[in-house]
């Protein structure tokens, strides 16, 4: 019945194996979910069947694949209790050949298992989760794990300079963009009319706004904002998403005297998410704590120009300066020069070239490269079983 589910013949499944995926999220809009989303639908096309379980969520299927989800319990500890009691028993139960640890804090729970034979467990890294590796038992979770896939060279370099020994297990899987869902358009009329945008050159963030990821790098950019104003005056940052860090946000803006220049638009609806990548003239993140930065590949995608910081897994994304333009995160006078400059044409001509941008992108990180090199991954662990 699953095979038939994933458009599979008995021929396909060989000696493909049973899958455990544990998350803490899956169906939410952050970058880290849509890369566990993009990882799964490739497995699925690998592997004899599959069970999922997801801490924080509360939908109950993904891809036709039924969901065991906790995000219903009030109380974190039920939460984490019923997550672990159910893992336990699809170990013994469901009989998985391959468990894969969609964070690094749940390796632990993967750890125990491993104890017993034939129970192997891969563990997906992304960045601040294992940029600095403090503890023990998280090393010690790592050094049993078969295979540790990490998001970026970046996230794979910060984390074998911590742990040299663990250099052959770590392997690159980059995120992947869907090309058919991210595309070049026209600016949409109802979005120019919603936030007042016509004739204006239009900035764009899309991340999170958690005190916890401050380091996104939207206050520089507010920062940087009168210098910009002074040279191209009919400008406005629209900064995408919700978070804690809103107020603090505000009052940035307020005492900067930015409330003309600077709009809050809140989470983007999913399906409005292509339409404001095409709605602005250039995508701008300077971040100093990403693992990779997805939303970059989404904004090139559509043939926009970005900007981000060179001091973390961005650089990865934008191919070392090859698909955008790097900045220290940490300089207001370097952010805004490179807005300027984009903004005025003043840059390398592919970097403001829809075609070449959108080619290039496909061309590394198209959604067929990522399967491939899923399948490529597989097949070691599974060769190696």
């Amino acid at each position: 019945m699953f095979k038939r589910l994933i458009g599979m013949d008995e021929s396909d499944s060989g000696n493909h194996k049973r899958f455990l995926f544990l998350g803490s999220a899956l169906l939410k809009t952050g970058g880290i979910e849509r890369y566990n989303q993009n990882l799964l639908r490739s497995i699925i096309k690998f592997c004899q069947s599959m069970k999922i379980l997801i801490m924080s969520d509360t939908k109950k299927k993904f891809s036709d694949i039924p969901i065991r989800s906790y995000g219903h319990f009030k109380h974190s500890i039920f939460r984490k209790v019923a997550f672990s009691m159910r893992f336990f028993r699809e170990v013994f139960f469901f009989n998985p050949n391959i468990i894969i640890c969609g964070h690094v804090n749940f390796s632990l729970l993967c750890y125990i298992v491993s104890l017993f034979p034939r129970k192997r467990y891969v563990v997906i890294v992304y960045g601040i989760d294992v940029w600095h590796i403090n503890t023990r038992a998280k090393r010690k979770a790592l050094g049993k794990a078969h295979l540790i896939i990490s998001i970026s060279n970046f996230t794979k370099n910060k984390i074998t300079e911590q742990v040299p020994e663990l250099k052959n297990k770590v392997q690159l899987l980059p995120p992947a963009i869907d090309g058919a869902i991210f595309f070049p358009k026209p600016k949409p009329v109802y979005l120019i009319k919603r936030y007042g945008l016509e004739s204006k050159k239009v900035i764009l963030t899309i991340c999170r706004l958690d005190k916890s990821e401050g380091y996104k790098g939207y206050d520089k950019v507010i920062e940087a904002l009168p210098k910009i104003i002074k040279k191209i005056p009919n400008l406005v940052y629209l900064i995408g998403g919700k978070g804690n860090d809103a107020p603090r946000i505000k009052r940035l803006i307020k005492d900067r005297g930015l409330d003309d220049y600077v709009k809050l638009i809140g989470l983007i609806p999913e399906k409005e998410l292509v339409d404001h990548y095409n709605l602005c003239d250039i995508f701008v993140m300077p971040s100093k704590g990403e693992g990779f930065g997805i939303v970059f590949l989404e904004a090139v995608a559509c043939g926009k120009p970005v900007i981000c910081g060179n001091k973390d897994g961005s650089v990865d994304a934008v191919l070392n300066g090859k698909l955008g333009i790097l900045v220290d995160p940490d300089n207001i006078d370097q952010i805004a020069d490179a807005i300027i400059n984009v903004l005025q044409g003043n840059v390398p001509n592919h970097l403001l070239d829809p075609s070449y941008l959108r080619k290039t992108v496909l061309e590394h990180y198209g959604s067929d490269k990522f399967t491939k090199r899923v399948k490529g991954l597989l097949k070691r662990v599974k060769d190696e079983l």
